[in-house]
């Protein structure tokens, strides 16, 4: 506001040094010319790998510029710099926003070494045009990665919840006192015959504490990108689509690289456990 009285004040026939010293401005703020701010041209990507990334941008909309890195690097079977990656999102308008997660509590440290070790377990609401709101269940291997087991249904009692992970163990083959299932405090979780059952198992039940969601980490996680990825963008009609579209999500994210695997695919990292050459060939 200084500098425009100023130079007004100028233009009407004011001794610059004068005008500067009663605003207390500078003289070359006042001599200066000020140029008008132009919008952000943006003009389409070169070809090659910017053509690339753009691409691979505007078919997951939802990722940020490491991921999109990552897949780009698959698709062109070459390294993509996540730098360049960022600087042609930047470019073409195509970068996410950014919202800073704030101070984390820390769960209770559990030390995850081989699959089958440790799962996480939860549900979450998904609306269906014929029923309303129907419940899904989905626990996570976190070694892996892996979706070891899911259940869309129309109520969220324990037995829709035991299901779930009986069906899982039993196909996995889980054998007693190997595996730790955790989860939150939920009434699902917490009902007597659900801890019984899992007692039946040889299933340790690890819960979390109240209020604290990062207790159940990896699965909450995975809900996130659900969400984000299909369910907010989608309408489902009948409970049989949206199993459809859950289960075609589910074995697309057991073949898409993850952050947290070192940008490999859950079923490399299951690959590499079951033979073991090419686990000691990863350790080394």
């Amino acid at each position: 506001m200084r500098v425009a009285w100023s130079r007004k004040a100028v233009a009407e026939g004011q001794m610059p040094a004068q005008v500067a010293r009663v605003a207390q401005v500078s003289r070359q703020a006042i001599y200066r010319k000020p140029k008008p701010r132009r919008s952000p041209q943006r003009g389409p990507a070169a070809a090659g790998v910017d053509q690339a990334i753009v691409e691979v941008a505007k078919v997951n909309p939802t990722d940020g510029t490491r991921m999109v890195a990552a897949l780009t690097s698959r698709k062109l079977d070459r390294p993509v710099n996540r730098k360049r990656a960022q600087r042609v999102m930047r470019e073409q308008g195509l970068l996410q926003p950014h919202r800073p997660s704030g101070r984390r509590r820390r769960p209770g440290f559990f030390m995850v070494e081989r699959p089958d070790q440790l799962w996480h377990m939860d549900m979450t609401s998904i609306w269906v045009a014929e029923h309303g709101w129907t419940y899904l269940n989905a626990a996570i291997d976190c070694c892996t990665r892996e979706i070891t087991g899911w259940s869309l249904d129309l109520r969220c009692r324990h037995q829709e919840a035991f299901a779930v992970v009986e069906d899982a163990a039993f196909e996995r083959e889980i054998a007693p006192r190997q595996l730790t299932l955790g989860t939150d405090n939920g009434s699902a979780y917490t009902s007597r015959t659900f801890r019984t059952n899992l007692s039946g198992l040889g299933i340790t039940h690890r819960r979390g504490g109240y209020r604290d969601p990062e207790s159940q980490a990896f699965i909450e996680s995975w809900f996130s990108k659900l969400k984000l990825r299909l369910i907010w963008r989608s309408e489902f009609e009948t409970l049989g689509q949206a199993r459809e579209a859950i289960a075609n999500y589910i074995d697309e994210y057991h073949h898409r690289p993850h952050s947290g695997l070192n940008y490999r695919t859950p079923e490399e990292v299951a690959a590499t456990w079951q033979n073991p050459e090419a686990l000691q060939k990863a350790a080394g």
